[in-house]
């Protein structure tokens, strides 16, 4: 069985991984640089496109902060929420690396 170091070390990776590319992508949407090459842009049809740079952005900021952070379980319910939000692959990667922590916290070893 895994310890749960190694687990809160692949969920920061996830965090960390997740949140420059859903900065890394938002950027790319404002420059239109490889806009058609990537799928990673925003998924919520209904907010606009400035509104969805924003909320990748804030989330992969967050994510990297919550990296830091990783055994707050408050701050990985936020990130789950954000990178549902922000969608994509960063979006995705987000809320893998919030749930293995959340799980890690909650499991006894």
């Amino acid at each position: 069985m895994t310890s749960k170091s190694s687990l809160y070390s692949l969920a920061r990776l996830l965090l960390i991984i997740g949140g420059l590319v859903l900065i890394l992508g938002a950027v790319l949407d404002v420059v239109g640089g490889l806009r058609g090459l990537f799928d990673l842009n925003f998924r919520i049809s209904s907010l606009g496109f400035l509104t969805g740079v924003v909320i990748a952005i804030i989330a992969g900021v967050v994510a990297f902060i919550g990296a830091g952070q990783i055994s707050n379980v408050a701050l990985n319910i936020i990130l789950v929420v954000l990178g549902y939000l922000a969608g994509g692959l960063g979006g995705i990667l987000v809320i893998l690396g919030a749930l293995v922590a959340i799980v890690t916290k909650f499991v006894k070893t």
